[in-house]
């Protein structure tokens, strides 16, 4: 958000640079990213005269202007396509050298066989308008000032005049300073408790002049009270099924109705007749433009003052395109088709909360007006609308059409209740100072609710606890009031301003407390009293302990979006009554491929692994600990279960540590080994872990495997399948892993378990034989484990052939085996008599032995 430093003055008195404001804002907690000024590069551009205007000999579109630009730069001939260019013109001109706002630097250029010495500025030229009339014509600065005596003498620096040097506050909003710091006049009141100074409404006593000054405090009066000049509610009911009405008389009658008192709780329409068209002056422009708007027309320009100067949006309807001259806040019908401000048509919902008129919806309500009745040249009769409107039924309507317009962001937020009837009343003052057309009195207020001052306890004890630091009652009492809550100590209550929608318990006034006294004076302490006891989870640190060791064993980490895309389980090949596919679809999802909440970590995997492909990185192993969503059932009836998956992927070739160590490659069997280290890792009990194979609809056939351990189903690894590989660009063969950390937690033993070096020597022996190729090595190792018994330290695979002279269908398998006891040395004979057990039961098992 963009503050300018003069717009802030209006509304406080500020002895302070902008540097100095800057610093008190950072020390209420407001962010003030940078100190600006409005156009820093911009230089060269000065008031000249145009003293004669002829046409160019070679082109009849084209005009050669003498000009008057000062006494230093004397009188230059400039070449212009302007149709508006005439003698006795007051324009800015950039001469050679000159910079404009958008950086573009002007010089002496040759325009059809003529030198033109620097060029006439237009609006849009100089950073005031973009629209088409801004772009065309040479910028007028006699009615840019409203009046020919207020321009200076040619040869002036427009700088200043322009506001190019007018110094900005940027601010960066977190979201508990955007419902009241969204405006000049919030930013003004959190100066006023940072000062001690009185903030000021701007504009009551004439458009754009010094306000009167109201004490520091909520200041807002009684929103259910009728303002000065506006009429009574045919039917006010707040909280009634009814709807409640409104009318205003006079030359233009327009009635107001809220047909849904839910949605709408205020409704101001004011009307202004005998309209004319036309750009706003220069000091609308200056501001509009410092605060980040471009200028349109008077009507917008006013409503988009209004809007950033009280933070209370405004629209503006074409009174002629109202049927019935009647204005009816409801919800949306069915199907109902509305083509909003920005062209697009919009199918609705009756969720939506929609402005019509006796006929049609005129106006999403609080997002954009629509494009039946907007404001165009031939405009007559503006209907102005100022309204309190429920802040979700903006989100959800906002967030569904993708319209995150200015006014939306300020509603669904929450915007002041007590500044609607205000800032109609400013707006209207403001529009008949600018020229823009005649004010009708009065105005057509409806109230469907009342809203009373919101009241929090008064407990100064329990604001002290909560702050750590020991004020008295008067110093607390006092930060509050300065930020203008009503302290009543007598009935043990705090008023809340109306203006502060982000107040909602007793720790928010202890926050409130803490900014003006001081966040840096409060001591940086810990706690009193005992530390508390390990009470970090089972679950929490096994996931510790899965990230140490998948990063011990080369894999690199990464978090992906807790969000999936429907058509990833058609790439995934899974049928259509596979778990994964009932997934949680989200109600307004940023886009269609985050529209699901995951059932899984490999679409997220994949996604990492094709976009390190697609930039041509020759391999990558990496991992995800996350939580997926598991709901019971569809449509959902309870919150969905989040177990925690533990994922790895990895395709192409790692390469090495140095030049010396050829690259790896990444396939079943390095993942495999970087799943068994996680177990080894965790304490997961050798024994206990299985490996079988499994068709799984992803993983390629014949090379997938599910782990098992204890007899329970934790986890599946294989390759990819072809057609899943491909639908990710992966090329050949990557390779995916998935356990499950709630199954897996049983196994894993949390403490390692001491073991003291062995005192006595193994003893190894290898046994080699031919199996069946569909034969897991697993289940011959756990069949060797099982024939030894205790003595069996370990046994490790460390050879694995194919091809002659062993037969065809068959693999030889070699295997080592570590004997050790303990309490002795062992001796050939003992180990033989153990050693011959497993021989025998490895040939029970109808294999070979070929050693």
């Amino acid at each position: 958000m963009r503050v300018p430093i003069q717009w802030l003055r209006e509304c406080i008195e500020l002895e302070e640079d902008a540097r100095t404001v800057a610093e008190l804002l950072t020390n209420l907690g407001l962010e003030v990213e940078a100190v600006a000024t409005v156009a820093p590069g911009a230089t060269g551009v000065v008031a000249a005269r145009i003293e004669a205007v002829e046409p160019h000999p070679e082109a009849a579109d084209l005009k050669v202007c003498r000009v008057d630009a000062g006494p230093r730069a004397g009188r230059l001939t400039v070449v212009t396509g302007a149709p508006n260019a005439r003698p006795g013109m007051a324009v800015a001109m950039a001469l050679p050298g000159a910079v404009l706002p958008d950086g573009t630097t002007i010089g002496v250029r040759e325009v059809r066989g003529l030198a033109s010495q620097g060029m006439m500025c237009s609006l849009a030229e100089l950073g005031l308008g973009d629209q088409p009339a801004d772009r065309e014509g040479l910028a007028d600065l006699a009615a840019l000032a409203g009046d020919p005596a207020a321009v200076p003498s040619a040869g002036t620096d427009l700088a200043e005049w322009l506001g190019w040097r007018d110094e900005v506050l940027e601010l960066s909003l977190t979201p508990n300073y955007a419902s009241h710091c969204q405006s000049i006049l919030g930013v003004a009141r959190e100066l006023a408790a940072a000062t001690g100074r009185r903030w000021r409404y701007p504009g009551e006593h004439g458009a754009g002049g010094p306000g009167e000054e109201e004490p520091s405090g909520p200041g807002t009066g009684r929103t259910d009270e009728p303002a000065p000049g506006s009429s009574q509610p045919v039917t006010d009911a707040p909280g009634a099924a009814a709807p409640a009405e409104a009318a205003l008389g006079g030359p233009w009658p327009v009635r107001v109705r809220v047909a849904d008192p839910e949605g709408c709780g205020l409704y101001v329409a004011r009307v202004l007749v005998d309209v004319r068209a036309g750009g706003s002056p220069l000091w609308v422009r200056r501001r509009l433009v410092a605060a980040g708007l471009r200028p349109i027309d008077r009507i917008v320009d006013v409503t988009n003052y209004v809007m950033l100067e009280m933070g209370q949006p405004l629209h503006a309807f074409d009174g002629d395109a109202i049927a019935d001259r009647t204005v009816i806040v409801r919800s949306a019908m069915a199907g109902e088709v509305l083509v909003t401000l920005d062209g697009r048509e919009r199918v609705l919902e009756p969720r939506d909360l929609v402005i019509a008129d006796a006929r049609r919806a005129i106006g999403l309500a609080g997002v954009m007006g629509g494009a039946n009745s907007a404001i165009t040249p031939a405009t007559r009769v503006v209907l102005l609308e100022s309204a309190w409107f429920d802040p979700r039924r903006v989100r959800v309507t906002a967030r569904r059409h993708g319209l995150l317009s200015e006014a939306a962001q300020r509603f669904e937020k929450g915007v002041d209740p007590a500044a609607v009837e205000r800032a109609s009343a400013r707006a209207m003052a403001l529009l008949a100072a600018v020229g823009a057309g005649r004010p009708l009195p009065g105005a057509a207020v409806v109230r469907t609710r009342r809203f009373p001052p919101r009241r929090l306890p008064w407990r100064p004890q329990r604001l002290r606890q909560w702050l750590g630091v020991d004020l008295d009652d008067a110093t607390l009492a006092g930060s509050l009031q300065r930020l203008g809550f009503r302290v009543d100590a007598a009935a043990g209550a705090v008023d809340v301003p109306s203006y502060r929608t982000d107040i909602e318990g007793e720790v928010d006034l202890a926050e409130e407390v803490g900014r003006v006294y001081g966040l840096d004076r409060i001591p940086a302490e810990l706690p009193a009293g005992r530390p508390a006891g390990d009470e970090v989870s089972p679950r929490l640190r096994l996931t510790w302990q899965a990230r140490e060791a998948l990063a011990q064993a080369g894999a690199q980490e990464v978090v992906s979006w807790a969000f999936t895309r429907p058509q990833a389980w058609d790439a995934l090949r899974l049928p259509p009554d596979h778990p994964w596919r009932r997934a949680i679809p989200l109600l307004h999802p940023l886009a269609e491929e985050h529209s699901l909440l995951r059932t899984t970590l490999l679409p997220g995997l994949l996604d990492v692994l094709a976009y390190n492909a697609r930039r041509q990185q020759p391999g990558a192993l990496v991992y995800e600990v996350g939580a997926v969503f598991v709901p019971e059932a569809l449509p959902l009836a309870d919150l969905p279960e989040e177990p925690v998956r533990i994922g790895v992927a990895g395709y192409g070739e790692l390469g090495g540590l140095h030049w010396a160590e050829p690259g790896r490659p990444v396939d079943f069997f390095t993942v495999k080994g970087v799943v068994e280290a996680l177990l080894e890792q965790l304490g997961v009990d050798a024994a206990a872990v299985g490996w079988e194979r499994t068709d799984e609809p992803w993983l390629h056939p014949g090379r997938a495997a599910v782990l098992e351990v204890d007899g329970r189903r934790v986890g599946w690894l294989g390759e990819l399948h072809p057609r899943v590989a491909a639908a990710w660009d992966l090329g050949e063969r990557p390779v995916a892993a998935e356990l499950d950390l709630e199954a897996l937690l049983p196994a894993v033993r949390p403490v390692p378990t001491y073991r003291p070096i062995p005192r006595f020597p193994a003893i190894r022996r290898d046994i080699a034989v031919l199996a069946p190729g569909d034969l897991p090595a697993a289940t011959i190792a756990g069949r060797i484990r099982q024939a030894a018994g205790p003595l069996l330290e370990a046994v490790r695979l460390f050879d694995r052939y194919t091809g002659k002279p062993v037969p065809e269908g068959q693999v030889s398998l070699a295997f080592a085996l570590v004997y050790r006891a303990a309490d002795r040395t062992l001796t050939d004979a003992e180990v033989d008599r153990v050693h011959q057990r497993v021989r025998e039961a490895l040939a029970g098992m109808g294999l070979t032995l070929r050693s």
